[in-house]
């Protein structure tokens, strides 16, 4: 269907971008890692003196503190990288509306989210249902109403079940992707690509700081 292949497309340029990315910010990550060094030495100058003064307590007290400035510069190195890599991301989805993903047009691929989402509420229920698809303001373009026909028509045949198949009014704010859920409200398939996205966030956050803190 195509629909996981630009997913994943999206996810490997996330990558490629942060690398890129990476040589910029390296040279500010090694400088911040050398503050919290010299900061853990000169503690360690204290700790001596600590240990005249206070002893045990206090030097412990300032291990625990140094730790967790460590901590913090680290954290914060990780999230601003991974932000920036999501950010290069998302702005992709512009050239796959503009260009289509493998031969396929962002209407295609639009369909084949919509078509997903449908059999996942078609499959809980055998009763008739009206369901309605939620787009962006920009994505509207990209839909008719006699290609939802198309699909309602279809998953009604495929599960026996008769289903209507609308845009609804509603407007959501996504990069693109759609959100297919009952009238009633009772299921909501969320297929948008920020949602989709969201699901390869850890991974990509790990490769971040693999790249930017592993010893070499």
């Amino acid at each position: 269907m195509g629909t996981n292949e630009i997913v994943e497309k999206i996810r490997s340029e996330a990558q490629a971008e942060y690398e890129r990315m990476i040589n910029e910010a390296k040279e500010n990550a090694k400088k911040k890692l050398e503050e919290v060094r010299k900061e853990l030495e000169l503690q360690k100058k204290r700790f001596i003196e600590a240990d005249e003064r206070k002893g045990v307590e206090e030097k412990e007290r300032m291990i625990r503190a140094a730790r967790q400035h460590a901590r913090k510069l680290k954290w914060m190195v990780e999230e601003e990288m991974s932000e920036k890599a999501f950010e290069a991301a998302m702005k992709r989805i512009k050239e796959v509306k503009r260009a289509g993903f493998k031969g396929k047009s962002y209407q295609n691929i639009l369909a084949g989210l919509i078509m997903d989402g449908t059999r996942s509420i078609a499959a809980e229920g055998s009763e008739a249902a009206e369901l309605e698809v939620l787009l962006s303001e920009e994505d509207v373009a990209y839909l008719n109403h006699s290609l939802l026909k198309e699909i309602a028509n279809k998953i009604s045949q495929d599960n026996g079940v008769k289903l209507q198949l609308s845009l609804s009014d509603e407007r959501v704010k996504s990069a693109g992707g759609v959100i297919v859920r009952r009238k009633d409200g009772k299921i909501e398939v969320n297929h948008t690509f920020e949602q989709r996205m969201a699901r390869f966030s850890t991974g990509l956050r790990e490769d971040i700081v693999k790249t930017l803190f592993s010893r070499r």
